[in-house]
């Protein structure tokens, strides 16, 4: 009898020991690594949607820093010893841009909302919500961009003081028009690859003008028609701007589709005839 009660008391003990990693791991206070490991599918969208959650902040602090930055830098050079009207227009620019900041930080946080919103698996997730975001997300910033540079031009042709039309972004505005076009590229290479049509030159020439342009130009030409119509196209290029992001989502959602029906017809293939 004793013996079976101590053949029972080290079974006893020997499950508390074999047991004791999650004994101790429950009692860890604010311990969720386990479940976040054994759940990390279903929170990916989570993840990168704090990615580009933490990215509007970081992305608002460096336009506000690359705006405000011509203030001091070279100890304030382009201001000091400036004419006072060349003074205005500048801090006029300053102060749009930096007004800009604020709404391009928030369409990076509504993208980030979007994404992590999301309940579709890892493969649709990473191949199509994910680049749709992207899609829009450049598509908005540009037109956004775009919107601040024709205000721009038309306070420069209104005023006719020189109002700098764009934020110094350079190598961030052309890294975006490839994000943007990223479905039209993809199509034009698809049809001169198989087809042998290169549609793709006269589709960049429609869209060819940029509504980064420096808008601080028309004050040489303020009341003039031509400045008048300068100030009208940038305008219509915030316009082409959407128009392309549009097409690009459309063009984008097709391919997927497309690609999507190839792969189920190679997992499980059949003739169109075959209910015949």
């Amino acid at each position: 009898m004793e013996t079976t009660e101590q053949i029972k008391k080290v079974k006893e003990l020997t499950n508390q020991l074999l047991d004791s990693p999650k004994m101790i791991n429950d009692k860890l206070p604010w311990n969720s690594w386990t479940s976040q490991v054994e759940d990390s599918e279903n929170r990916i969208a989570g993840w990168i949607g704090k990615i580009f959650h933490i990215g509007a902040l970081l992305i608002l602090l460096a336009l506000l820093w690359r705006t405000l930055e011509p203030l001091w830098i070279n100890d304030g050079a382009w201001w000091i010893n400036a004419e006072t009207t060349a003074i205005i227009g500048g801090l006029l620019g300053v102060i749009l841009w930096a007004l800009a900041a604020f709404p391009i930080a928030q369409i990076i946080r509504k993208t980030s909302d979007s994404i992590s919103s999301s309940n579709s698996g890892i493969v649709r997730l990473v191949f199509l919500e994910l680049p749709i975001a992207l899609i829009k997300l450049s598509g908005y910033i540009i037109a956004m961009l775009g919107l601040f540079a024709a205000v721009s031009a038309v306070l420069s042709f209104v005023t006719t003081l020189n109002i700098p039309g764009s934020i110094y972004v350079g190598d961030l505005f052309n890294a975006l028009k490839e994000m943007g076009s990223l479905a039209t590229t993809a199509l034009f290479e698809l049809l001169n690859e198989f087809a042998g049509i290169n549609a793709g030159g006269a589709y960049n020439e429609m869209l060819q003008t940029s509504p980064m342009a420096d808008a601080g130009l028309l004050s040489d030409y303020a009341w003039t028609t031509q400045g008048g119509l300068a100030v009208f196209v940038s305008f219509i290029a915030v316009l082409g701007t959407l128009i392309n992001l549009y097409i690009n989502v459309v063009i984008y959602n097709f391919l997927y589709g497309l690609i999507s029906t190839l792969v189920a017809w190679i997992k499980a293939p059949y003739l169109p005839f075959k209910s015949l």
